[in-house]
């Protein structure tokens, strides 16, 4: 198996779907699209290309506005741009799902899933208020985003006491009951270290038993870890690739699963959201080269390294997300242009009839006159 090795002056470019990101308020800061816009307007320093941004907004989980009026809002403020696909904002614990159901009936090909934050509202995932939600997403065949969050010790170690209300297990368990609608566990458990290997366990797990359709996104995995070759190690990214793949398994079964990761990153948050934008753009950029440069010197996935990067950072996302709306707009094409047809069918239909009708009735006059002047 050839491995390929200290390549990273090398200058491999390719296209980027960003799965995760935001504006609005959290944490008392204020997020906009210009937030945004730093990161799409042109090619990142390495000369990759951001094609797409998915998009939520922060205000509607929050509370701050309600569903309706917070995702329409999130449309018109992007309704020029096709760099961005948005996701439409849910609060089951305030909310109501009539609020979702107008909201896509007025726009029915404008936003290719729901986000849920059960950590922000404080809604335990066991409760009835998803059902109607995740009853619409599976009627609709609509990806659901859920916030994920593993309860951590001080010393990053799993707390063995206490269950985060989006913890994998708990997304997991509402899963089950729509097991064909994709659900995302956003940052792959988040935290440190278990909290990763936790949301790979249940991913794997969920796929062994062919009891839910889970899928991750990456945002903040392995963001911090430790330093090797001047990039930041990807231990749990690596990790999640080889295990959906099987690698390492010799009772997988399952074929290449490894389709349900996909890149994120949750900006404009934190570090992408520094003062200076070339500092966020560069710490974008260092987040996506890390990734590339772990998976293309793994002895692994070396070998296959561009297509695993190719799929992680913009295949897996567009067959998910995309794909989908994609044939939902054609959908509503055919059906706008099958009614036109029909419309103007039942219309030509009529007015021949009415000639029809016409002519008739002028035959008859014609030969009751004729009659008239026959006897005369």
């Amino acid at each position: 198996m050839m491995r390929v090795a200290n390549i990273s002056f090398l200058s491999f470019t390719g296209k980027i779907i960003d799965s995760h990101a935001h504006i609005g308020s959290h944490q008392g800061n204020n997020y906009s699209k210009s937030d945004l816009d730093v990161f799409v307007k042109s090619a990142l320093p390495n000369k990759d290309t951001v094609e797409k941004m998915f998009v939520s907004d922060l205000d509607v989980l929050h509370s701050i506005k309600n569903e309706y009026e917070g995702n329409k809002a999130i449309l018109e403020i992007f309704k020029d741009s096709s760099k961005y696909e948005l996701f439409a904002s849910t609060n089951p614990k305030i909310g109501n799902v009539d609020n979702i159901k107008k909201l896509f009936k007025e726009n029915p090909d404008k936003f290719i899933g729901l986000k849920f934050h059960p950590d922000i509202q404080q809604l335990e995932l066991s409760d009835k208020k998803y059902e109607p939600y995740m009853d619409f997403a599976k009627k609709k065949n609509l990806p659901c985003l859920f916030h994920s969050q593993v309860s951590l010790l001080d010393n990053g170690v799993l707390n063995p006491n206490l269950i985060h209300i989006s913890d994998p297990e708990n997304i997991y368990n509402l899963a089950k009951k729509y097991p064909k609608t994709p659900v995302v566990m956003a940052h792959m458990g988040a935290g440190y270290k278990e909290s990763h290997d936790k949301a790979i366990d249940v991913l794997v797990q969920s796929i062994k038993n062919g009891d839910a359709n889970l899928y991750a996104d990456i945002s903040w995995v392995d963001i911090d870890a430790e330093t090797l070759n001047n990039h930041k190690t990807k231990d749990h990214i690596i990790k999640a690739i080889k295990r959906l793949k099987g690698i390492g398994d010799p009772s997988w079964n399952y074929g290449d699963q490894s389709y349900r990761l996909m890149f994120g990153t949750d900006a404009p948050l934190a570090r992408f959201n520094d003062e200076n934008p070339e500092k966020s753009i560069h710490n974008y950029t260092q987040f996506i080269e890390d990734i590339k440069y772990a998976i293309r010197n793994d002895k692994d996935l070396s070998i296959d390294s561009e297509k695993i990067i190719d799929d992680l950072f913009y295949n897996n996302a567009e067959k998910l997300y995309l794909v989908p709306k994609k044939k939902l707009k054609t959908k509503s094409k055919f059906v706008i242009i099958s009614s036109i047809v029909v419309t103007s069918a039942i219309a030509f239909y009529l007015k021949y009839k009415l000639y029809k009708t016409q002519l008739l009735s002028t035959d008859t006059e014609n030969c009751q006159h004729n009659k008239v002047i026959a006897s005369a």
